[in-house]
């Protein structure tokens, strides 16, 4: 019994060493490649104000930017919200956002190749333009003195005119656009307004515009003349209804029959005619609904112009009022002056735009910060230059 004993001592003894040797031998194991090992920032809350409130946008899919991954945080914790620019506004004016994916807008935001902080978009919305002596006998129309005073005074404030195009990149990427951009647009028909005041001043200043067009009513020798125009270079045309009347102004009564044929109607004309299609709607009347801003979308177009002056237009950046806010999409609700106090409001924007680029460079650093501890995965390194590489 007692031999029997030793000999089962024994045996268990050997077996804890092998048991020994084993674990020596496995070691530890690696974490997966895909595990973020990075060690945490600093938690920064010196600029973090109240965020703005994100409006879902429904871009096209033949115009949306590439969309990328949401972002890998490197801890679990819920991302601090972005502080938001909040100037002093006109009553029940509110700055809205339309990307959603904040780590996009941050390096796009600070990608030294792209617009830079502070840039500032000012559509003015132009009808008549009467010569010197002329009777002004509606609140639309401005003299030829005052179009003159109002273009000077943009060349005097560093404006320079960006295209329906450019705006468009702007808008959804931050690509570079002049630090103050102008954005002429004359409604309807009025060839002759634009042969006879604007075409001296485009060649003079080195400028563009953009003819909000109404196209149902126009016929051959129209079109005929519509493309002398464009082909001067410095005019694009872009669309304001099929036949812009009382009767097809969008209302909650409005035919479901008027309101394609005014929204799709100029999209088959201009192809018929120029072999383009338009990307920007121009509200006829500056009339909409929450159902026809959604028509709008779906016919593709990119932009949309209400008739509403809430001030100028920056990146991610939209103020509006409660009518466009209740649509939710602030890409094809932009604001855009009017002509008769567009020299008042050239001061006014660039008032806004120097203090927007004096909150992104007070704020710059908490973003980077923001951007270091929660975007990874697909989006870029961030590297702040001291200025943009664009010179103004």
């Amino acid at each position: 019994m007692v031999r029997l004993s030793k000999h089962l001592f024994a045996l268990l003894g050997l077996c804890w060493v092998i048991l020994i040797h084993l674990a020596a031998c496995a070691g530890v194991a690696e974490p997966p490649p895909d595990v973020w090992l990075t060690p945490s920032l600093p938690h920064q809350t010196e600029a973090i104000t109240t965020p703005t409130r994100y409006v879902p946008i429904a871009f096209s899919t033949e115009y949306s930017p590439t969309k990328l991954p949401t972002p890998i945080p490197v801890s679990t914790e819920t991302p601090v919200p972005l502080g938001v620019f909040s100037p002093r506004l006109n009553q029940d004016i509110v700055p809205v956002s339309y990307l959603q994916d904040s780590c996009q807008y941050l390096a796009d935001r600070w990608n030294p190749e792209n617009a830079q902080p502070g840039t500032i978009v000012v559509p003015i919305m132009y009808h008549g333009i009467r010569k010197e002596g002329g009777i002004i006998n509606d609140n639309i129309t401005v003299s030829e003195k005052y179009f003159k005073e109002t273009m000077q005074h943009a060349v005097d404030l560093g404006f320079q005119t960006i295209t329906i195009d450019q705006l468009a990149a702007f808008l959804q990427r931050n690509a570079y656009i002049p630090p103050r951009s102008l954005l002429l647009i004359i409604d309807d028909r009025r060839l002759g307004t634009v042969r006879n005041h604007f075409l001296p001043i485009l060649q003079q200043n080195n400028w563009t515009m953009v003819m909000a067009y109404i196209t149902g009513v126009a016929d051959h020798r129209e079109w005929q003349e519509i493309k002398t125009v464009l082909d001067s270079g410095r005019v694009e045309i872009q669309a304001h209804g099929f036949l812009h009347n009382g009767s097809t102004y969008f209302t909650e009564n409005t035919p479901d029959e008027v309101i394609h044929k005014e929204i799709y109607g100029p999209i088959e004309v201009f192809e018929e005619n120029l072999g383009i299609r338009p990307i920007a709607f121009i509200w006829p009347g500056g009339n909409f609904t929450p159902e026809t801003v959604v028509e709008v979308r779906k016919a593709g177009y990119q932009l949309g112009f209400t008739a509403y002056a809430r001030g100028p237009i920056l990146f991610n950046w939209i103020p509006q009022g409660e009518p466009e806010r209740s649509a939710s999409d602030p890409l094809l609700l932009l604001p855009r002056y009017w002509s008769t106090a567009a020299y008042m409001n050239l001061d006014q924007a660039v008032e806004l735009g120097q203090q927007a680029a004096e909150y992104a460079r007070q704020n710059q650093q908490a973003e980077l910060e923001w951007y270091q501890r929660y975007c990874h995965g697909s989006y870029p390194p961030l590297s702040l230059p001291t200025q943009s590489t664009h010179q103004p």
